[in-house]
């Protein structure tokens, strides 16, 4: 300090202080009160802690004990059931993002579980399989799927069950696009109209041909 009040006085340019840290309490910096949302019976919620809980507990348990994690094991259960399909199937039927299950399928491939072949009719598309290697751990996987879903529900009565399972088809088939009774997309806006000067043709480039769809 006395080093600080000499230079101050010698007319040197003074540094500043570091000011003293001001602690709030929670409550100062709280918003004035209003709404709340009671998340215990927001059902959004509690359906999306669940799914989560239920996704790191299969994960944890299906990587420790086969070497997958639970996003390969839908993959692997979807495939299993239609025998043959297609990447945009997938993601259609288990709601699962393009990138999870591109990353996921190139997993199982690695692993010999899965294989792709390209379609005969469409070179872009590929036709995906499980290998022989595949429907053996498949059909290892099923009946410890089933007895894991026994485990889980093993409170409820199967008439529970079975409301449960119904009251989800219900509320699943009225999101669309993750609005809750949205059916039908919002119109777009139509751009609004420009106007063009009048070019000289000729100095227009050559058109090239549409790109096949």
């Amino acid at each position: 300090m006395w080093l600080y009040n000499t230079l101050f006085q010698a007319g040197a340019t003074a540094p500043a202080m570091p000011r003293p840290m001001k602690t709030r309490s929670a409550s100062a910096d709280a918003a004035p009160g209003g709404p709340v949302l009671d998340l215990n019976t927001h059902i959004a919620t509690k359906v999306a802690v669940f799914a989560n809980r239920l996704s790191r507990a299969a994960s944890r348990f299906y990587r420790a004990r086969f070497g997958i994690g639970v996003v390969e094991w839908r993959l692997m259960m979807f495939v299993g059931y239609v025998h043959e399909t297609c990447a945009n199937q997938i993601c259609r039927e288990t709601d699962l993002d393009k990138g999870a299950v591109s990353r996921s399928l190139n997993v199982l491939a690695r692993m010999g579980i899965v294989g792709i072949r390209e379609d005969g009719t469409d070179s872009r598309r590929h036709k995906i399989a499980l290998t022989a290697k595949g429907r053996a751990l498949h059909d290892r996987l099923v009946p410890v799927a089933i007895e894991r879903q026994r485990e889980l529900v093993s409170g409820l009565t199967s008439d529970e069950v079975a409301v449960f399972a119904n009251l989800v088809d219900r509320l699943r088939a009225r999101v669309s696009d993750g609005a809750p009774g949205n059916r039908e997309r919002p119109s777009k806006p139509r751009p609004a109209a420009r106007t063009h000067r009048k070019r000289d043709r000729r100095d227009d480039p050559p058109r090239r041909p549409a790109s096949a769809p």
